[in-house]
């Protein structure tokens, strides 16, 4: 294993990480509105100075590194969190803040397919126990983050989806998941609107500040022992007896085990790694508050709704009750100018009691990753190195319920066939340049397909 380590590490003697994709140039300094809202302060952890010694490095700050930093503490293993920048200042802490206890697009019988039955049984029953954990955690530690916890509503928008939606209902009712089917009237009465043909909700669900949660993940690791170090980014990896040595521009570490917790923002870090995710950039909004003679017609009982366009339209109220939600462009220029009347129109179209005064004024941008089969990645970069995340929009929860799982088997607790993911060599994106230009330029023919619904 040791001379398989050394020739790995030489053809991984790696340039400075690159803070974000060149292609995505988002703006990580402005304050946007979760972190004009969070209520966790910022951890302010300092970067690596020294050298230290730790069974587990985790590479990456956010939900996945976070929630795998923080339970393999609790299980009493020595860990080190090295973030790149700043805690939740990528994808974790600038994305819609659902939790969403159901997979990306498939059902759950298309998992059992994709997986075999026990791997894909055990996947599932981790989809369905995202909101759970990561309610449990805020809950049992007082995470400031304006938890709501009044479910996930996945609205139909036609009647062809309509039919998916009751599949996705039926195969998680089947299994026991606290979930209920809404008719057309229903769902339009709660929703406030006149666009869906009904629909169903996982009662577990619901939305958060991200940055807050993130921020108090950070908070947690620390008081169960782990070390947090921002602006750390990892510059060279290398083989040190039977453990691996991490350097940064300030200090080192060695470490037993390394999980690469970077998701979208890998870029060069680990030669391939690049490729077998796509980026794709997205876009955050928010209205000014709803007033309350609204807030009683539109979004009642304040859910967290993402619905089943190709364009998905997803909606929830923050803290002061404005209505979050999000897009793409196809083409970045003016992103700001042009979203804001982009997504009033889109609001107004889904909520006409908003009617014509409704104002969205805050914008912010940020990073998520996908994957054709939109099936999360466990691979095995090299020896005792794994990768973990890719998951194609359900990354709060499923990131933290993951980690939770992850540490199991770090500490020998579980082993690798009982995990809920199946351990895979690093799986490249087929023709990934092109996947990546598709992926940002795919947006008017889902919003075509939509309207013909």
């Amino acid at each position: 294993m040791l001379l398989l380590m050394k020739r790995m590490a030489q053809d991984h003697r790696l340039p400075p990480m690159s803070m974000e994709p060149a292609m995505f140039p988002i703006d990580t300094r402005t304050p946007h509105l979760w972190r004009k809202t969070s209520q966790e302060p910022d951890p302010s952890c300092l970067a690596l100075q020294d050298h230290r010694d730790v069974d587990i490095a985790v590479i990456g700050g956010g939900f996945t590194g976070l929630s795998t930093g923080y339970h393999a503490a609790v299980k009493g293993l020595d860990v080190a969190i090295l973030e790149a920048a700043h805690i939740g200042g990528a994808a974790s802490g600038r994305n819609n803040g659902l939790i969403v206890p159901h997979h990306s697009k498939a059902a759950a019988e298309d998992v059992v397919q994709a997986y075999g039955p026990a791997c894909g049984e055990n996947y599932n029953r981790l989809v369905a126990s995202v909101g759970e954990v990561s309610f449990e955690l805020i809950r049992r530690h007082a995470i400031a983050c304006h938890p709501v916890q009044t479910g996930w509503i996945q609205p139909a928008h036609s009647e062809a989806t309509l039919q998916r939606a009751r599949q996705f209902y039926e195969g998680w009712r089947n299994r026991g998941i606290d979930v209920a089917w809404i008719d057309r009237t229903e769902m339009n009465d709660r929703l406030g609107t006149r666009s869906y043909t009904g629909g169903w909700i996982a009662r577990g669900g619901g939305h958060i500040n991200p940055l807050a949660f993130a921020r108090g993940l950070a908070r947690i690791a620390k008081s169960a022992g782990a070390t947090v170090f921002e602006n750390s980014a990892v510059i060279a990896i290398e083989p040190k007896g039977e453990r691996w040595q991490l350097r940064t521009s300030g200090g080192s570490l060695t470490a037993r085990q390394v999980i690469v917790a970077t998701n979208a923002l890998t870029g060069a870090f680990w030669p391939g790694l690049a490729q077998s995710l796509i980026p794709v950039q997205v876009y955050q909004v928010a209205t000014d508050p709803v007033p309350a003679s609204l807030r009683s017609q539109i979004l009642k009982d304040n859910p967290a709704v993402s619905d089943m366009r190709r364009d998905i339209r997803a909606f929830h109220y923050d803290v002061d009750f404005r209505i979050v939600t999000g897009g793409t462009h196809t083409v970045w220029s003016r992103a700001r100018e042009r979203a804001l009347p982009k997504a009033r129109r889109m609001l107004q179209d889904t909520f006409p009691e908003l009617g014509a005064g409704t104002t969205v004024t805050e914008y912010w941008e940020g990073v998520l990753a996908v994957v054709p089969d939109r099936l999360p990645r466990l691979m095995r970069l090299a020896p005792n190195i794994h990768f973990a995340g890719v998951y194609s929009g359900r990354g709060v929860g499923l990131a933290v319920a993951l980690g939770e799982r992850l540490s199991g088997w770090l500490a020998g607790e579980i082993g690798e066939a009982d995990l809920p993911i199946p351990v895979t060599q690093m799986r490249p994106v087929p023709s990934h340049a092109v996947a990546v230009q598709l992926a940002r330029r795919i947006h008017p023919w889902h919003r075509l397909q939509d309207r013909f619904a």
